[in-house]
């Protein structure tokens, strides 16, 4: 620290220092700016804020360092240190740490004061944040008179740090740089695969993509059966035997690699684990490969092989390059798995379902698989020995056992229509009145004609006239005979009812003085207490219908009573409507249905007999795949 009560020295001597200090900042300016190493560049920057920290009036240095934080981790690691051989103190990692983690200054430390000797350091850290996030912390570990001081040691670690932030920014650049060339390597050969249609042309077209771009001397790839490798393609070779010892080495070097589930890099690395590299060293000395590479394969919760990268002896692996064949490795399982088990036969493919489906559920795990396979087993077991009964279902309408059309004996006019669709009636009532003027006119116009016709008779019995007497008499007879069609055909202006019932349709009440024509249906009567079903069974359920079943009938209008029936007659006469085809089966009911009416429609079940479950289910489908068969195969 400096004193500025010390005593002055003479300018003579003291020029031969600062000529050598200004020398020796020249020369790590250079280093930090020049083309050096990036360790010797760092070295070169923390020197340099030592000095301009120690230009500070009040203030003593003690260290300097610029260190790389990780945001994930919180982790800490050495960039640039001076003095060089000193470490850094704990109190200098607390204080990087909190100003890394809280993404601002930090300082830990008391300032000299009565209580606090004045020969105590304290600390004070920097974060040097990218793109949001702290990337470094630079960390100066000094002496300070008072806060004076500590401020502006303060802002020279914040100038200092520019250098560690273009640092840190280069190589996060440069790093980036690496893994986007790393991507699209892995992508390139990824694609090599990719868009190959079987798997023998896909992995011949892998191995010799990569051993292309990646610059090695030969790539071969091999799948796991029966707990061994086999090759299945080498770079630049289009067929091979599996007999070659070249082969049975590859072979080898995979099994070592995929027994231990790592990546198995021959010659080993000084600061590597303790790795079995027999085969890849047996490899290399009988095929004379400087360096060879086992990457296993896994996919599908599985090794299932492994690629072997081999290299001259003076192009070795460098770190980047391990990393970049893992993850092509990484990515192209998947693919190349996939490849593989579309080639296979239908019939492979169809065991190894069957078996992996059966290890799944004999073996460990898979409890709900178990369970539903056990009770599917017992619904099997329920299903084939339960039985129910077998019921024919149809759409069922109310109709009356006895339908009367009321209709009219002659041509003539509506005068009257006292009942409508739905009504009661008593046998006897009045159900149409036809317009009888004209009837009433012409007979009394007979009537008239026969008086005179007999006036004319007396005349000639009186006068014994016998031929003129017989003539009147036939004119009387006449008239009476057309007075009598007259009467009758106004007895029948009057439609009765022939029996109690309900008038089922017709409704005339709109239609008063229109004509009507000799035949025409103008009511529909049915008896009210003598009911009859009519069932629509389908032609695929016919065959099981029969006269005397039993079954039961709910109509829509009462959804919640049930009327039983009986089968009565079959109409051997299908009708096709709406897309199906249709039986018309009579039933009547087993008791009295008062609360029914005419024309209420619903749905029957009738009983057939008692059968397995699993036949009344399946019998649909059974039927249908029996006349399909039967189309192709007429046995």
């Amino acid at each position: 620290m400096k004193d500025p009560a010390a005593p002055s020295v003479d300018q003579g001597a003291a020029a031969e220092p600062a000529q050598a200090a200004a020398q020796r900042g020249n020369a790590l300016w250079r280093a930090m700016a020049g083309p050096s190493a990036p360790r010797d560049q760092a070295a070169a920057w923390a020197e340099l804020l030592w000095q301009q920290l120690e230009e500070e009036p009040g203030i003593e240095v003690l260290a300097v360092a610029g260190m790389r934080f990780d945001p994930v981790s919180h982790r800490i690691t050495p960039l640039g240190l001076h003095p060089a051989k000193r470490a850094a103190t704990p109190l200098m990692i607390q204080t990087a740490q909190h100003a890394g983690e809280q993404g601002q200054p930090s300082a830990r430390g008391a300032l000299p004061s009565a209580q606090t000797p004045a020969d105590k350091p304290m600390c004070a850290a920097v974060p040097t944040i990218i793109d949001g996030d702290v990337k470094g912390v630079v960390c100066a570990e000094f002496r300070a008179e008072g806060e004076a001081q500590m401020r502006r040691a303060m802002r020279r670690l914040q100038w200092g740090a520019a250098w560690l932030r273009d640092q840190l920014r280069t190589e996060w650049a440069e790093a980036q740089a690496d893994r986007y060339q790393a991507a699209v390597d892995a992508l390139n050969a990824v694609v090599s695969v990719a868009e190959r249609e079987d798997f023998i042309t896909a992995a011949g077209a892998a191995v010799t993509d990569l051993a292309t771009r990646f610059s090695c001397v030969r790539v071969s790839l091999g799948l796991r059966r029966w707990r061994h490798c086999r090759v299945q393609a080498i770079s630049h070779s289009a067929q091979f035997s599996r007999r070659m010892k070249l082969v049975q080495l590859l072979c080898a070097a995979m099994d070592e690699a995929v027994d231990q589930r790592v990546a198995v890099l021959y010659p080993e690395p000084d600061d590597g684990a303790a790795i079995a590299t027999q085969k890849a060293r047996a490899l290399a000395r009988d095929d004379n490969a400087g360096h060879v590479l086992t990457v296993p394969l896994y996919a599908v919760d599985k090794f299932i092989g492994a690629l072997v990268f081999e290299r001259s002896e003076d192009n070795p692996f460098t770190p980047r390059d391990l990393e970049i064949l893992e993850a092509v490795a990484t990515v192209m399982a998947p693919i190349l798995e996939e490849k593989r088990r579309n080639d296979r036969l239908l019939l492979t493919k169809g065991i190894e379902v069957s078996g992996n489906q059966l290890r799944r559920l004999l073996g460990p795990s898979h409890l709900i698989r178990k369970l539903v396979f056990a009770a599917l087993i017992g619904l099997g077991i329920f299903f084939w020995y339960a039985e129910a009964p077998f019921e024919v279902s149809a759409d069922a309408q109310v109709t009356g056992t006895i339908e009367r059309s009321i209709v009219p004996s002659f041509d003539g006019y509506i005068a009257a229509a006292p009942v409508r669709a739905g009504e009661m009636v008593a046998k006897g009532d009045l159900l149409v009145q036809l317009d009888d003027r004209d009837l009433l006119l012409e007979r009394q116009r007979l009537v008239t004609q026969r008086q005179r016709q007999q006036i004319e008779f007396d005349r000639a019995v009186a006068a014994r006239d016998r031929a003129e007497t017989s003539i009147r008499q036939t004119l009387v007879e006449q008239a009476d005979a057309e007075i009598a069609l007259l009467d009758k055909q106004l007895a029948r202006t009057q439609l009765l009812a022939p029996f109690s019932g309900m008038v089922l349709s017709g409704d005339l009440s709109q239609s008063i003085g229109s004509a009507v024509s000799r035949g025409q249906q103008l009511l529909l009567l049915a008896p009210a207490d003598a009911y009859r079903v009519k069932l629509q069974v389908d032609e695929r359920q016919i065959a099981d219908m029969a006269a005397g079943q039993e079954g039961a009938l709910r109509v829509t209008a009462l959804p919640t009573e049930t009327f039983p029936i009986r089968i009565e007659k079959i109409t051997p006469v299908a009708t096709h409507e709406e897309g199906r085809t249709t039986f018309e089966v009579e039933a009547v009911f087993l008791q009295e249905a008062a609360r029914l009416r005419p024309g209420m429609e619903g749905a029957a079940r009738v009983k057939i007999d008692d059968r397995r479950l699993i036949v009344i289910w399946t019998k649909p489908m059974m039927d249908w795949a029996r006349v399909a068969l039967w189309r192709w195969w007429p046995v």
